[in-house]
């Protein structure tokens, strides 16, 4: 079962002005909203959470909502269901741009396990830094590094087969 977002820390949100989401992230969105194919399978092994920009994980949110209820009709309708211009402007740019995704379906596993590292890293970091709080005590200090005995296993462990 892939890591969820609820025992990380808070999300950093963006500081003013629309920020870019990272490469991934961008490719990510692009996959999933050009590719119907490929959302079944991310619904099964990808956790929004893992994602840092929030526009960003908020619209993969939508799309994976959207196709668990079976409520997807077409990139118009979900563009139009929108609820900030910057979600609105960030699906054009990925849906608009002609660059092709070459071999989408290998592409998908390899963007989510990127990101899930990517995820566990920042995870690994947070609990590294509690534990090297002076007032960490020693008992606590053994659950965390426990904790990131577990998220390293964790990282070892493939995403799933193939999209």
């Amino acid at each position: 079962k892939p890591p969820t977002s609820e025992a990380a820390e808070p999300p950093v949100e963006e500081s003013a002005g629309p920020q870019r989401p990272s490469n991934h992230e961008y490719w990510l969105l692009k996959l999933l909203l050009l590719h119907d194919d490929l959302v079944a399978w991310a619904a099964a092994h990808l956790d929004p959470g893992w994602m840092q920009h929030s526009a960003a994980r908020q619209i993969v949110a939508q799309r994976l909502a959207a196709h668990a209820n079976q409520a997807w009709t077409s990139l118009a309708a979900f563009l139009d269901e929108c609820e900030t211009p910057e979600m609105r402007s960030l699906i054009t740019e990925a849906t608009a741009e002609q660059r092709p995704v070459p071999n989408p379906s290998q592409q998908l596993p390899d963007v989510t396990l990127r990101l899930r590292n990517q995820f566990i890293d920042r995870q690994l970091a947070a609990l590294m830094q509690r534990a090297n709080q002076p007032e960490c005590s020693e008992a606590e200090r053994l659950d965390l590094l426990h904790q990131q005995q577990d998220l390293r296993q964790l990282k070892r462990q493939p995403i799933g087969d193939s999209a």
